[in-house]
């Protein structure tokens, strides 16, 4: 029996009745009201921009910005070395719209059940997204977990 785990990048989907505008924003200008400390919004590819948890922060720049649709952040820092391990993943948020929902597509390439964050990263991302982002995005506020 093979006792590694599988390679397979994490990703996570939310439907919401939030609009596109709403999710693009949040995932842009927002993301210190449903995420973490951060030290800027972004507007454009190239931006970079830093998020912090007290000690621990990761920096990302924008490499693709279709307002209302995508946004993708590459991972170029992270502190202490356990936050490192994200360093060169790419996070790839798309969004689509249909009828009177929008459906979030989340997928971290590197985010494998081989990294030493994984058992870490994995639920508490699920609880960003499918908790913090989810009710932000409907709401205004951040549902607590």
């Amino acid at each position: 029996m093979n006792n590694q785990k599988e390679e397979k990048n994490y990703t996570k989907e939310i439907i919401t009745s939030a609009s596109a505008v709403d999710v693009f924003s949040a995932l842009s200008k927002e993301i210190n009201l449903w995420w973490g400390e951060v030290d800027k919004p972004v507007s454009k590819i190239g931006d970079i921009f830093t998020i912090s948890f007290g000690e621990a922060s990761w920096t990302f720049r924008i490499i693709e910005y279709v307002p209302n649709s995508k946004i993708t952040w590459e991972c170029i820092g992270g502190k202490p070395e356990f936050n490192a391990e994200w360093i060169g993943d790419i996070l790839y948020w798309n969004i689509e719209t249909f009828k009177n929902t929008t459906k979030v597509n989340f997928l971290q390439v590197g985010l494998t059940p081989n990294m030493n964050c994984y058992d870490i990263c994995a639920p508490t991302w699920d609880k960003f997204i499918m908790i913090s982002l989810k009710s932000f995005v409907e709401t205004g506020k951040v549902a607590s977990f």
